[in-house]
């Protein structure tokens, strides 16, 4: 078991490393600067501060709370983050269920990397409004003052986003983290043919109006 874990926990940080350095990668070449967000802003001994980092203009905080996030938007206890994101949101993926669209490294910490590869959206449509959310352990630690919350937090991403890091303060791990987003509408792209005759029709009305004058 000690090989097995030791294994895992190497593929595991080389991973991570791999994904870091994708991520700051991308930021430098776009020459964007990364941006560190807070929620719920404001953290003492008894309440928990989780942080996104993502290339700007950042991430917002839309929502915390207590209790799970399962990512089930019915049943008798529905997700809370449906009823905060609203109508037209839909879970895309949870860190820990497969196949794998949102990886997470650090599970077993307070800190890490998350990634994701969005899954083709249905024909014509896009996926758009990206919110990722991170639900940590509940409970204090040892000698520790006794944690009230929150026990998630949630981020609306940047345009563009798709890597950046995480942490949670405090003595409890994440449990998980899901990937919400909505569906719509793709703008339909002008044919070419469409183009040259906007550009026609422009031209034609410039000379009609040199001519009146």
């Amino acid at each position: 078991m000690g090989g097995k874990g030791s294994i895992m926990h190497s593929v595991s940080g080389r991973l991570g490393a791999v994904v870091l350095a994708i991520f700051v990668s991308m930021a430098g070449a776009a020459g964007a600067a990364t941006v560190k967000t807070f929620c719920p802003g404001a953290a003492s001994a008894t309440t928990r501060q989780f942080s996104v980092t993502t290339i700007a203009p950042g991430a917002t905080c839309v929502a915390t709370g207590l209790g799970n996030i399962s990512g089930n938007a019915n049943g008798a206890r529905p997700d809370p983050i449906f009823g905060v994101l609203g109508a037209g949101y839909q879970l895309i993926d949870k860190s820990d269920s497969g196949p794998a669209v949102l990886n997470v490294s650090g599970v077993s910490g307070t800190s890490g990397l998350w990634s994701f590869i969005l899954p083709a959206a249905p024909a014509g449509m896009i996926w758009t409004n990206l919110v990722l959310a991170f639900k940590s352990g509940q409970g204090g630690g040892g000698s520790k003052p006794k944690v009230t919350g929150p026990d998630w937090a949630a981020f609306l991403l940047p345009s563009g986003a798709s890597s950046g890091l995480w942490s949670i303060s405090g003595q409890q791990s994440l449990s998980h983290a899901n990937l919400y987003g909505q569906l719509a509408p793709a703008a339909v792209p002008l044919p070419a043919a469409g183009v040259l005759m906007v550009g026609a029709l422009g031209a034609f009305a410039a000379v009609r109006r040199r001519r009146r004058a």
